[in-house]
């Protein structure tokens, strides 16, 4: 372990766009549930769109090299509150496949309101996870999420949320106290463009955590 470059975990801006697009176009968009499901493997305008939204919210995280600087993992998130929608607008996406994806998060969302608790006035939205492969299994990913919920209270927001479609963002969200809220079956889905064969879940689950001990609620 010793040859592992040291990180530093810096909050991300604009300025990050390239590099992130870079670490996203080579370990996210070609691995992540959704978009396999479809056959996607690159970023989309509407993609574009809502990391620009991560990077101008001031609660996303990366981690660098400290001697290169290379950018090597990301956690991406933006506060919404009850009056601003986490829905994908359909309307934005230009291609069906693109709609395909935007409809089985919106269903997926639609199984819980995060505002049903009357305490929560803001969410920090949990978006995007990637860590480069030389940095797996490492505890980078976990503190990049630790580091983002910081932000996210600092900035008074009383609960996490996120659509978690892999296993492995389902296991390290309950590894930090995240509670499954609602399961959507990925094979419930009735789209021509769907394919299931290559996943490693087909349910997709919204999981939220109240980020102070002073919140609690319980969905009925």
């Amino acid at each position: 372990m010793s040859d592992v470059p040291m990180l530093k975990y810096v909050v991300l801006g604009p300025g990050d766009l390239d590099d992130l697009m870079t670490l996203l176009a080579k370990h996210y968009f070609s691995r992540e549930n959704t978009y396999m499901s479809v056959g996607v493997t690159s970023a989309t305008r509407r993609d574009e769109e809502d990391i620009k939204q991560c990077l101008e919210s001031g609660v996303s995280v990366g981690s660098r090299e400290q001697t290169t600087g290379r950018l090597v993992g990301v956690a991406l998130s933006y506060i919404i509150t009850s009056n601003s929608s986490w829905y994908t607008d359909e309307a934005k996406c230009s291609t069906q496949a693109e709609v395909t994806m935007a409809r089985i998060l919106n269903t997926t969302k639609s199984r819980v309101d995060l505002f049903q608790d009357p305490t929560v006035k803001q969410v920090l939205y949990m978006d995007i996870f990637c860590v480069h492969p030389d940095y797996g299994r490492q505890g980078v990913c976990k503190k990049l999420v630790q580091k983002c919920h910081d932000l996210g209270e600092e900035r008074e927001c009383q609960m996490a949320a996120g659509v978690m479609t892999s296993l492995y963002s389902q296991k390290l969200c309950s590894d930090l106290g995240y509670e499954d809220c609602a399961t959507f079956h990925l094979n419930t889905v009735k789209e021509t463009l769907l394919d299931l064969s290559t996943l490693n879940t087909t349910k997709f689950k919204i999981m939220t955590k109240y980020l102070s001990t002073k919140y609690k609620f319980t969905y009925k």
